[in-house]
C-alpha cells in the first residue's frame, strides 16, 4: 500500500516537473500511505507524509519500564537526516513523550539522551530477527522494521 502512494507521490512529482499541469496532492489516507506531492528540489526525492517532515510514518512495538513490547508507538522517519545513509526515527509514546533513535543504513547506532532525565547513562543495545530489529535503550524497547528504514 506504500509502495503505491509513493508511486503516486512520484508521479506527481514528475507531472509538476516537466511542465505539466499542476496535479493535485492526494487525499491524506489515516495510514502511513498518507504521501503529499510537496518534495521541493532540496529534498531527497523522498516523498512526505502530508503535513509532517516524515517520509515515512507507522504504529510499532513498545515497551516500557522494563516491560516486552507490548505496547503500540507512533513513529516516524526522516530518511537521508544528515548525510546521505543517515536516519533518524521519532517514536512517540503512548504517553506523548517522543524519543528519537538513530540509524547508519538499517542498522540503529544510538538514541537521544539527558543527563535530566537520567537517560544518558542508560545502556543502548540491538538485536536483530530477519528484517525487524529490536532497540532496548535503557528500560524502553522498540521493535523497528527495515522497511520503515529503506521504504520497502
Amino acid at each position: 500500500m506504500m509502495t503505491k502512494a509513493l508511486w503516486t507521490g512520484m508521479a506527481c512529482l514528475a507531472l509538476t516537473a516537466c511542465g505539466g499541469k499542476e496535479a493535485a496532492a492526494p487525499e491524506p489516507a489515516a495510514t502511513e500511505a498518507a504521501v503529499a506531492a510537496d518534495a521541493t528540489p532540496a529534498d531527497t526525492g523522498d516523498a512526505k507524509v502530508a503535513g509532517t517532515k516524515y517520509n515515512a510514518t507507522t504504529m510499532l512495538p513498545c515497551g516500557f519500564d522494563n516491560a516486552a513490547p507490548t505496547q503500540t508507538c507512533d513513529a516516524g522517519v526522516v530518511r537521508d537526516w544528515g548525510e546521505k545513509g543517515s536516519h533518524l526515527v521519532e517514536v512517540k509514546s503512548p504517553d506523548g513523550f517522543t524519543r528519537a533513535i538513530f540509524f547508519n543504513g538499517t542498522e540503529p547506532f544510538g538514541a537521544d539522551s539527558a543527563e535530566a532525565d537520567g537517560s544518558a547513562g542508560w545502556d543502548f543495545k540491538t538485536s536483530r530477527d530477519g528484517d525487524m530489529v529490536t532497540v532496548t535503550f535503557g528500560p524502553e524497547t522498540y521493535v523497528i522494521a527495515d522497511a520503515l528504514i529503506t521504504g520497502g
